[in-house]
């Protein structure tokens, strides 16, 4: 019977050392809104061409891919993807809207969903053609950073996206 009793005191004090053991708790609505701000800080570097604040957000060891809105194929984005000065048009404005934030269940990937609208000016051509486009990205916690890993771009109903690029 002793030995029971001393068998018992010990799980007991086990159950009692491990009580102390905390579970970090995730805030989400924080959690969301630093990666909103993040796709923001992103796509703002990937729009003016700035490669230093755009690889920030991109893993040297996961990369980043992108399905552009204008149905091309899928496209790395690299610094010289990003930096690309011949492309032959521009963003004149460029706004994100209606962002929607999906974290997988171990809080570790995230789908952040947006609409984007603005102009876009053409080098020899048309200035001030209306953009209108939805888009997500996969965002995944890389070592306790958060990196964008692809986005996908369509253009919204009777509109359309970036110029395809001969």
């Amino acid at each position: 019977m002793k030995k029971l009793i001393f068998l018992l005191a010990v799980m007991f004090s086990f159950s009692c050392n491990n009580a102390d053991v905390t579970i970090e708790k995730v805030d989400t609505e924080q959690l969301a809104a630093d990666l909103i701000s993040a796709s923001n800080d992103y796509q703002q570097a990937y729009i003016t061409q700035d490669w230093d604040t755009a690889s920030k957000w991109i893993s040297s060891d996961l990369g980043t891919t992108i399905y552009n809105s204008n149905g091309s194929i899928l496209v790395a984005q690299d610094e010289q993807q990003v930096t690309n000065t011949t492309r032959g048009w521009n963003f004149g404005t460029f706004e994100m809207s209606n962002h929607q934030v999906f974290m997988s269940s171990d809080m570790n990937t995230a789908v952040i969903t947006f609409d984007a609208d603005g102009l876009i000016n053409f080098e020899e051509g048309e200035q001030n053609v209306g953009y209108a486009t939805r888009a997500s990205q996969t965002w995944v916690n890389d070592n306790g950073e958060w990196k964008v890993m692809h986005s996908h771009w369509s253009p919204r109903v009777n509109s359309q996206g970036i110029p395809q690029q001969d």
